[in-house]
């Protein structure tokens, strides 16, 4: 049910409102709490220009008090003549007029004169406290005295010089800050940083905690939250210096919080509301859907039991599902049609009709038996790539069913079969006739296949490498067989013969090699000692000192067999390790060198690399990076190349060459004079060392013609600024005579073996020069 369509839909409707519902009450709540939030904080800031508003009105009148006092002339005289009765008269009929709570009369010094208050308190620094006020000018400010906060101003009583000082204000208390919540919708609270809370309209006011902490403590819980039940700002009044006053605005948001509670709430409601509804409405729409479906189901199964003449119940089937019947039905008559198509492709080749791989090795699996002898006949089409790079692919595909219908033609009396195995190859299980030979019948195929071709109205020769095996004589199994018959036919290709009987044992060869390969592979990875390099020292003719080696690689197996280099390295190049392998190499001679030069040994050393090695674009990168990490000047290493890698890879050999040469390492062309490489092309060739063969060498001293060819290519490698080495020294008298022709550097066994890192420092140091 969990993975039925129905229920699908239902849950990707129901998902679809939730998804909606949800987004759309997260989307409100943000919205809903970032409003109150503004607009509580747009509340306060009128809250606090209300009160300023109502402060300075408060200012203007005290200002307006004080001005008219002071320049009463009658109160002037009375000042001036301390008349006490009617400078208390004044103050006190002044004060009622303007309902002044504070009327207070200075002398010069700060001693109090008079006031409309009989009980009032001063405090000793009322003289300094006058100075502050006086330099408010007819600004305002808020003083407490005795006990109680007032909105106060000071002026001078002059005749004309100063005589006095009048002080006028309004007392700040619970009433006012009633009248300024009124006018806010604030909670007003005034406070005196010294002297504590003056007035407040918050009521409940604990009075082991100030104010402040009482705002902060008071949280409300709401759904997964608390909240601060207030949200206050406190602004700072113009006071004096020893007790500064402030006044604290606070929003109560109670209220606030239940009306968002409340429309969250019918939010959710009609949330839950529109789910009951989605889940009914997509339930009845699934429904309507689905039963078609299934019944579709159920005829699809009638079609795979070969029922195609099945239909749907459906009463009122909606023109979607008629189309879709009517396109079951087709399918049901298109299978069968298919069926066979597949089932043909599925064993044959598409190109020749042959079977193909997996379908031989069936056949013969069952068509062979003890009792009946066969051949197993693989047929290789020679320079088949060579045909589809010049006429292209088209012509190519020609000639592979031109061939097929050849081999077809000359097949059709055998009791066997013939199949393709890939792209040029062929197999053709042939029943030994008692009235013809093998040789007879091969023979016979031959002659067929090796008449003229006409290909697109072109006349095409093709060559062909034929390789055989018997059975049950050299295989007892398909694979066993088929094997042996591509090792026969690929033999065949490579030592030139037409055809080619497989002999045994050559098999087991085969899986040896295979075997070696592994193994090269293992002994890569492991790097276990089995691979190690062998230096063999280059004497320098002209000094007699031994300046440079050649590394050769050698691999002594996990089970002691040494393995031949020329084996190893034409497996490695056959499978693609050859890369890796040199990798290995250069990696492990680098840091050879390396390791001389940090023990005072400058010592040069030459790296034989292929032509695979030069395509590969990591092949300088790594020479770089290794040079790099062991510390190894460029100039010491050589890269050796033969004559064959660089004429089958000239453009790109020469290409990489030349970075090599921008990287600073020496170039050596090794087996000069056996290959073909060309004057005209030697000079184009960005190389440092001419490496003569050792089958000029060996007998040097026994040869004329050999002296002739060694002397004339030594001077043509100097007058083309080559150095040139001679390897295959095996005597004195071939040494004497390459000093002679002024060689630049031999190596042989005459000076010694390869010999490992360790060995040949050993060598090295009971060397007496041999010139």
């Amino acid at each position: 049910m969990g993975n039925s369509l129905k229920h699908r839909i239902i849950m990707l409707c129901v998902g679809l409102v939730l998804l909606t519902t949800v987004t759309s009450l997260v989307s409100f709540w943000w919205s809903t709490s970032h409003f109150n939030e503004s607009q509580v904080q747009q509340d306060i800031e009128v809250g606090q220009n209300v009160y300023q508003q109502y402060l300075k009105a408060k200012e203007r009148l005290l200002v307006t008090a004080a001005t008219v006092l002071t320049a009463d002339f009658g109160f002037k005289q009375a000042v001036a003549t301390r008349d006490a009765d009617t400078i208390s008269s004044v103050l006190f009929n002044h004060s009622q007029r303007i309902d002044a709570d504070l009327m207070l009369l200075f002398d010069t010094r700060g001693e109090l004169i008079s006031a409309n208050q009989n009980d009032i308190k001063l405090s000793s620094e009322t003289s300094k406290s006058m100075q502050q006020v006086l330099a408010q000018g007819n600004s305002s400010i808020f003083m407490v005295i005795g006990d109680k906060l007032y909105q106060v101003i000071v002026l001078p009583v002059k005749a004309p010089r100063t005589i006095a000082y009048s002080m006028v204000g309004f007392v700040i208390d619970a009433a006012t800050a009633a009248e300024l919540k009124e006018l806010t919708g604030m909670e007003i609270s005034f406070i005196a940083h010294h002297t504590g809370l003056k007035a407040t309209t918050i009521a409940d006011h604990p009075e082991h905690l100030s104010l402040l902490e009482y705002i902060d403590s008071q949280i409300v819980n709401r759904w997964f939250s608390e909240d601060p039940v207030y949200l206050s700002t406190e602004v700072q009044l113009p006071g004096l210096e020893d007790n500064p006053i402030s006044v604290v605005l606070s929003a109560d948001l109670s209220e606030h919080y239940k009306e968002f509670d409340t429309l969250v709430l019918t939010v959710i409601s009609l949330s839950f509301g529109t789910i009951i509804l989605g889940f009914i409405t997509s339930g009845i729409l699934a429904n309507n859907l689905t039963t078609p479906i299934q019944q579709l189901t159920v005829m699809a199964k009638q079609f795979a039991k070969g029922n195609y003449k099945a239909s749907i119940a459906e009463s009122r089937p909606s023109q979607e599902v008629c189309e879709l019947v009517d396109a079951f039905q087709e399918m049901g008559e298109d299978i069968q049609t298919r069926e066979k198509k597949i089932r043909f492709q599925a064993r044959h080749d598409n190109l020749t009709g042959f079977y193909n791989r997996t379908a031989a090795l069936d056949l013969i699996s069952r068509q062979l038996n003890e009792e009946q002898s066969y051949y197993l006949v693989a047929l290789d089409i020679k320079g088949l790539r060579h045909i589809n790079d010049k006429l292209g692919p088209r012509v190519g595909d020609s000639c592979i069913q031109a061939v097929a219908q050849r081999i077809k033609e000359t097949s059709q009396d055998i009791n066997g079969f013939n199949a393709r195995v890939g792209g040029d190859e062929f197999l053709s299980v042939i029943a030994v006739n008692p009235e013809m030979t093998m040789e007879q019948s091969i023979a016979q195929l031959q002659a067929s296949l090796n008449k003229q071709y006409v290909i697109q109205k072109l006349e095409i020769s093709l060559h062909f490498s034929i390789g055989v095996v018997c059975y049950p004589e050299q295989a007892q199994t398909p694979e066993d067989m088929i094997r042996r018959a591509l090792i026969a036919v690929d033999t065949a290709a490579q030592d030139g013969h037409e055809v080619y009987f497989y002999q045994n044992g050559e098999d087991e060869a085969h899986l040896e090699r295979l075997e070696i390969i592994d193994e090269l592979k293992q002994a890569l990875q492991l790097d276990d000692g089995q691979l190690f390099m062998a230096y063999q020292p280059k004497l320098n003719i002209n000094s007699g000192q031994v300046d440079k080696v050649e590394a050769l690689i050698r691999w002594q197996r996990s089970n002691g067999d040494w393995v031949s280099p020329e084996l190893f390295i034409d497996l490695a190049e056959q499978s693609g390790l050859i890369v890796e392998l040199t990798q290995w190499v250069v990696r492990t001679v680098v840091a050879q060198v390396g390791v001389w030069l940090r023990e005072g040994l400058t010592m040069k050393a030459a790296i034989n690399v292929s032509a695979q090695d030069i395509a590969d674009s990591a092949f300088l990168p790594h020479l770089e990076d290794m040079l790099a990490t062991h510390g190894v000047p460029a100039k010491l290493i050589t890269i050796e190349l033969t004559e064959r890698d660089m004429i089958e890879n000239e453009e790109r050999g020469i290409a990489a060459l030349k970075a090599l040469k921008a990287l600073g390492v020496m170039i050596s062309l090794d087996d000069y004079g056996v290959g073909q490489t060309s004057l005209g092309r030697l000079k184009m060739l960005p190389i440092d060392e001419l490496k003569l063969d050792k089958v000029f060498i060996l007998k040097l001293n026994e040869s004329h013609q050999d002296q002739c060819i060694v002397q004339s290519t030594i001077s043509l490698g100097h007058q083309l600024g080559f150095s040139v080495v001679s390897e295959g020294v095996e005597n004195s008298e071939s040494l004497t005579l390459l000093k002679q022709m002024r060689c630049d550097y031999a190596q042989g066994y005459h000076l010694s073996r390869p010999l490992p890192a360790k060995e040949f420092i050993n060598w090295l140091g009971s060397y007496h020069e041999v010139v």
